[in-house]
């Protein structure tokens, strides 16, 4: 595929419910008062921070009960959505968790470098290297040791639209790039709006942006381009990766295409664009988004290839190969403790997988793992375009050191698409990679962590 518990648990998720996942102290104190013996308890804790939250973090720790009830560990599972500071807030003050499901391979390498993270070694290293694509654990690998194994991965390379809309004013999906444009100019000549965009995601503001870029690169480009510009072989400041930025460009800047136009975008949150798809009078017919797009709809949507929402792939060239850009979620250690070590390989398995497949919005990298394990025909069809494409990438975003790819290439593009010239842009995001450093030694087990 690839191209390069008991009371206890029915207590936490309660707490989810109420909200109380953004915050470490709140859920655990929700935690502990579900139960009045809480405080007595002799069950082994283990702490997971991540990036999951709402729907799916309730639909994480959901699938977690059936390993609760067997081996007797608690999970407490804190999410944040300001994941990558957080995280890295919590490590540099030495109260890290037991485990964290990092997205960005980036800061996984990073974190291996500065000697916070834990190698996986031994039954853990067997089994993070054990149904998965060898390129994907090329990607948690630093110095020949795994840092991580994969849980999850998220298509990207989406475009979002409504079907009913589509036959009631007689547009077909594209196939190509050409295409695309053609749709594009047909609907803003009807005198409707083409793209719904918007790049506000508090802390991560941006990543909608780049994401249109990557995808952009990795189609007209090329694989081997993209993954140079990746390691920075080529630069930002490369024809190649401008001219991509430009086609984005072209479209993101027309005021003609984008809800709002290009500075209503910058002002516009994620959910938000995804929201202007709906309704009988849509804002907007089009939204390149990843496979969770759905997470940002508020109550029940005919998601179907008939229905009110569904996706078609993000085209290329004519007759070029045909390719999917994923994120995906790393489990990396922090601490050694046998507990530890038994949620991180169990997290590792087809069963966690199921689990977790059967509550939806969730894709494997398990080569075991059929697309017919999904609920969802979103889910199975997403899978299978992931599975049939001859070329599959990771976010390059997430793949760049995090000064870079979650940092200045972010603001970058946002400050661009806000007015700021590219040239200027493209410069500063080159001058913000790191130089060579020098790796401390790797720390030891911290030992049990409080949450």
């Amino acid at each position: 595929m690839w191209g390069t518990g008991g009371r206890g648990s029915r207590c936490r998720r309660a707490a989810t419910r109420a909200g109380a996942l953004t915050v470490a102290a709140a859920a655990l104190a929700s935690i502990a008062a579900c139960s009045p013996s809480s405080s007595h308890t002799t069950r082994p804790v283990v702490t997971v921070f991540g990036s999951f939250t709402d729907r799916d973090a309730s639909a994480f720790t959901a699938s977690l009960q059936s390993f609760e009830h067997d081996t007797g560990i608690d999970v407490r599972y804190v999410g944040s959505g300001r994941f990558e500071s957080d995280l890295l807030e919590r490590v540099r003050r030495g109260d890290p968790p037991d485990l964290a499901l990092i997205p960005q391979p980036g800061l996984v390498g990073s974190l291996a470098e500065e000697g916070y993270l834990l190698p996986y070694d031994g039954t853990l290293a067997a089994a993070a290297a054990k149904d998965i694509d060898p390129r994907l654990v090329d990607l948690a690998t630093v110095d020949g040791q795994i840092y991580g194994s994969w849980y999850s991965v998220t298509p990207k390379s989406l475009i979002w639209y409504s079907p009913r809309q589509f036959a009631t004013r007689g547009l077909k999906t594209p196939t190509t790039w050409d295409e695309l444009v053609a749709l594009t100019g047909t609907i803003a000549d009807s005198g409707s709006t083409p793209w719904c965009l918007g790049v506000r995601d508090g802390g991560a503001t941006g990543w909608v942006a780049t994401d249109w870029v990557e995808d952009i690169v990795l189609r007209f480009a090329g694989p081997q381009v993209y993954d140079d510009w990746v390691s920075h072989r080529v630069k930002f400041t490369d024809p190649q990766i401008t001219a991509a930025i430009e086609r984005f460009g072209s479209i993101a800047l027309d005021p003609a295409s984008v809800n709002g136009g290009n500075r209503a975008a910058v002002e516009f949150t994620v959910q938000q664009a995804a929201q202007q798809l709906l309704g009988r009078s849509p804002k907007c017919l089009l939204n390149r988004q990843a496979s969770f797009l759905t997470d940002f709809l508020p109550g029940k949507v005919d998601v179907s290839p008939d229905g009110d929402l569904w996706a078609f792939p993000f085209p290329g060239p004519q007759g070029a190969d045909t390719s999917m850009m994923i994120g995906g979620a790393l489990i990396s250690r922090f601490a050694d403790r046998p507990e530890v070590r038994q949620l991180a390989e169990y997290l590792t398995t087809p069963a966690a997988a199921k689990e977790r497949a059967a509550r939806g919005g969730f894709i494997s990298p398990l080569a075991s793992v059929s697309p017919d394990a999904y609920p969802s025909e979103l889910n199975r069809t997403i899978a299978r375009w992931t599975l049939d494409a001859d070329v599959v990438r990771f976010d390059a975003s997430d793949l760049m050191p995090p000064e870079v790819g979650v940092d200045a290439f972010w603001a970058g593009i946002t400050a661009w698409l806000g007015g700021a010239r590219l040239s200027t842009i493209v410069a500063q995001i080159d001058a913000a990679w790191p130089g060579p450093t020098t790796k401390p030694a790797p720390v030891e087990d911290r030992g049990e962590s409080e949450g």
